[in-house]
């Protein structure tokens, strides 16, 4: 059993190392594009940001803000989605 074990246990490290450190370009996107995809995650944020000032504001005044919470949570996470897709394709 002890064999198996250690078998198993040098096969997944070997399949592992050997899978590492290859040298192609596989982008997908161009420099430009990249460009483009970095300033959508900034405009996304800045929308987040907006609506979360607004929130606050709402907040303060006594008024119903899940609108413009809901909204902030939205663009932000639509900024973390493309922040994953930017940094796999285009770092």
């Amino acid at each position: 059993m002890k064999r198996i074990i250690l078998i198993g246990a040098m096969l997944f490290t070997t399949g592992t190392t050997i899978a590492g450190g290859h040298e192609e370009n596989n982008s997908l996107l161009s420099k430009a594009e990249c460009r483009e995809l970095k300033e959508g995650i900034g405009e996304a944020l800045g929308a987040a940001d907006y609506f979360w000032k607004q929130a606050e504001q709402a907040t303060e005044n006594g008024m119903d803000a899940d609108k413009e919470y809901a909204a902030a949570g939205f663009f932000s996470q639509q900024a973390a989605n493309y922040t994953i897709v930017y940094d796999v394709w285009c770092n």
